[in-house]
């Protein structure tokens, strides 16, 4: 049962209602982290990504951000941004954008 499609449409659906309330409650000052619009010079990725899939032959969903800011000596990759914004670093307020997200689903399960 656990592995059933209706089980993964399920787990889908469930993530696509978290993506769309982090996009919603994202703070957007380029748009970057909630829909991986790239107004800054370098910015890629972002947006929220909904990946549902048979794991450990269980229907699961990961919901996810990966925006990354531009390449520095310090970062070679990329400064991970989406990590700063749901966590807080010494730049940034942790927001908790997507944890939020899941919080308020989990009240209506």
């Amino acid at each position: 049962m656990l592995r059933t499609p209706e089980m993964l449409a399920a787990m889908e659906h469930l993530g696509e209602l978290v993506r769309i309330d982090a996009e919603r409650t994202a703070a957007v000052d380029t748009g970057a982290y909630a829909f991986g619009t790239n107004h800054d010079p370098g910015v890629t990725g972002g947006g929220f990504k909904v990946d549902a899939a048979i794991r450990d032959g269980k229907a699961s969903v990961i919901v996810s951000n990966d925006v990354r800011s531009v390449p520095s000596a310090n970062h070679p990759t990329g400064y991970p941004y989406g990590v700063a914004q749901e966590f807080g670093n010494e730049h940034v307020e942790a927001r908790r954008t997507l944890g939020n997200a899941l919080d308020a689903l989990s009240t209506h399960i």
